[in-house]
């Protein structure tokens, strides 16, 4: 049934699509379970459980054949369904001989994975579409970070530590001296903090020669299990730009690979500058910076939270509401969850 850390019927970035080219598929670990990711010659993808049924070798030694998966170790092939398709020497191939297959999804330049034993639900996949519209200019990354997922979601929904932590990149006025506005619409959080008349931020200083005092928006959106979409804009101090209008927007998704490690893809998208790698550049450099940043505090909680013998619980803010909103809403539905599993185990 799989950990009470993380919600198992729903869909998970498992990899971008640019990672999966070539014969070679790529190995990963997500919420415990060790699987590969290819794409056939048809562009299609699979996700199977990395684990070769004949001599439990890892599938993702091997190459892509076709539309199969083929293993490393005896070269014995698999579709993206998880069947058999060839033994060398042509045996005939065992009944119940196959590899367990995941439900997977390519859409908005992700690769989304279902966990759960429920029909997946693609209408749950977070519209991500600022990734792969032709009217916006993506800047994708990733990290592999050594810690819970959710203290990253409290990370990124509170963004008063950027003036602390992200000194040459995101910091700027107005920051911890405004609230942040919180509302909860069923399972979604949504927050926004509009300062005006403020000192500018590096990020805007070298992207849009905003050098002056400027008016700045950070607009959140979180969905559970592990997404937030971050609106963030800025213009000169009094100029009509509309307010909440995007310089730029980050996609994030926290995918767990373990209770304490979790991978983090995240796409830097803006509608202006199409095509421009200096901006590309720009942006690469500096949002590579400041998550770098992050992922040196978050390990380090991650350390303290381990040797605490007395499990104590975080204290919380103004400025974390957001984050314990989303906490909430996860916990109640996991346990939901929970509950349907242990009562259709009852019945049985």
């Amino acid at each position: 049934m799989g950990g009470s850390y993380f919600l198992r019927n729903h869909w998970y970035i498992a990899a971008h699509g640019f990672e999966l080219v070539g014969k070679k598929p790529v190995k990963r670990t997500i919420c415990d379970e060790a699987v590969v990711i290819f794409r056939g010659e048809d562009n299609n993808i699979g996700i199977l459980s990395d684990r070769c049924p004949h001599r439990f070798a890892p599938l993702s030694t091997g190459e892509v054949c076709g539309n199969d998966i083929q293993c490393g170790y005896h070269g014995i092939r698999f579709n993206r369904d998880g069947d058999c398709t060839h033994i060398p020497g042509n045996l005939e191939v065992p009944h119940g001989f196959r590899a367990r297959r995941y439900p997977a999804v390519e859409r908005h330049g992700f690769v989304w994975m279902w966990m759960g034993e429920k029909e997946a639900d693609p209408s749950l996949i977070p519209d991500f579409r600022e990734n792969s519209d032709p009217g916006w200019a993506p800047v994708p990354g990733y990290l592999n970070i050594a810690c819970n997922y959710q203290i990253m979601v409290d990370n990124i929904l509170d963004l008063t530590h950027v003036v602390f932590v992200h000194k040459t990149t995101l910091a700027g006025g107005g920051v911890t001296d405004t609230p942040l506005e919180v509302k909860v619409e069923g399972d979604s959080v949504k927050a926004q903090r509009v300062m005006m008349n403020v000192d500018t931020a590096p990020i805007y200083r070298a992207a849009r020669g905003l050098n002056g005092k400027i008016d700045r928006w950070q607009i959140f959106e979180s969905l559970p299990p592990c997404y937030v979409k971050i609106v963030l804009g800025a213009r000169e101090a009094g100029a009509t730009t509309p307010l909440g209008e995007p310089v730029h927007m980050v996609l994030n998704g926290f995918t767990p690979e373990s209770e304490k490690r979790h991978h983090y893809f995240w796409s830097t998208t803006r509608p202006w500058a199409l095509g421009d790698k200096k901006v590309d550049e720009l942006y690469k450099g500096m949002i590579d910076l400041a998550f770098n940043e992050d992922k040196e505090i978050v390990e380090e909680q991650q350390k303290f939270i381990d040797a605490d013998p007395e499990n104590s619980h975080f204290t919380n803010f103004a400025f974390d509401r957001a984050g314990q909103s989303a906490r909430r809403i996860l916990r109640r539905l996991i346990d939901e969850e929970q509950a349907a599993d242990k009562k259709l185990e009852a019945a049985e």
